[in-house]
């Protein structure tokens, strides 16, 4: 996608950076297709989807997201369908394009703000392989499903065969990868 959306970070909320906006370029919007993004957190990805010409739908867990998510939404003018759901749990199916920046660090064992932000259990992968795990049942035969993976994430070669890299970018701590989900046929 081209042209980022006017992002405004709110408290409490996993503001963009890095892998927000890796993800963000990866991703290509041709129009009225019907988008999911699972975290939306501010709401970069899903507004971007939007003024783009997508038919958005967002959820996130966290209700202070889902706020920051409509107010973001409401300052670029554009309409955003905000569900309050836990990853996939009750979404129905028929999106052409899903995308998902997860929590993708190892558990550091430590407490501190944005921790659910950012971490996925012992090897990071946790939220990945469960969205993986319900990816099928959300998207169009054809569809894709784009995440976010780093170095520090365990396993990511083995994830699942129907993963491909799209993107990297190498930060001087880690390298952050772009992975794209299809059905099998279409890889």
């Amino acid at each position: 996608m081209e042209r980022y959306p006017d992002i405004r970070e709110c408290d409490g909320v996993y503001p963009p950076r890095e892998d927000s906006y890796l993800l963000y370029d990866s991703i290509e919007v041709k129009g009225r297709e019907r988008f999911l993004e699972i975290g939306t957190g501010t709401g970069l990805i899903s507004i971007g989807a939007a003024l783009h010409g997508a038919e958005v739908y967002a959820t996130d867990i966290d209700e202070k997201a889902l706020k920051c998510a409509k107010k973001n939404a409401e300052t670029n003018g554009v309409e955003v369908e905000l569900i309050r759901a836990d990853m996939l749990r009750g979404i129905k199916g028929g999106f052409d394009i899903v995308a998902f920046n997860p929590p993708y660090l190892p558990d550091s064992g430590k407490d501190y703000d944005l921790k659910q932000a950012l971490e996925s259990g012992k090897d990071g992968t946790e939220h990945i392989l469960t969205y993986l795990n319900g990816i099928e049942r959300v998207l169009k035969e054809g569809g894709k499903a784009y995440f976010v993976a780093s170095s520090h994430t365990g396993r990511i070669a083995s994830i699942s065969r129907n993963v491909r890299k799209i993107a990297e970018k190498s930060l001087f701590f880690e390298k952050l990868y772009v992975l794209m989900f299809s059905h099998k046929k279409d890889l």
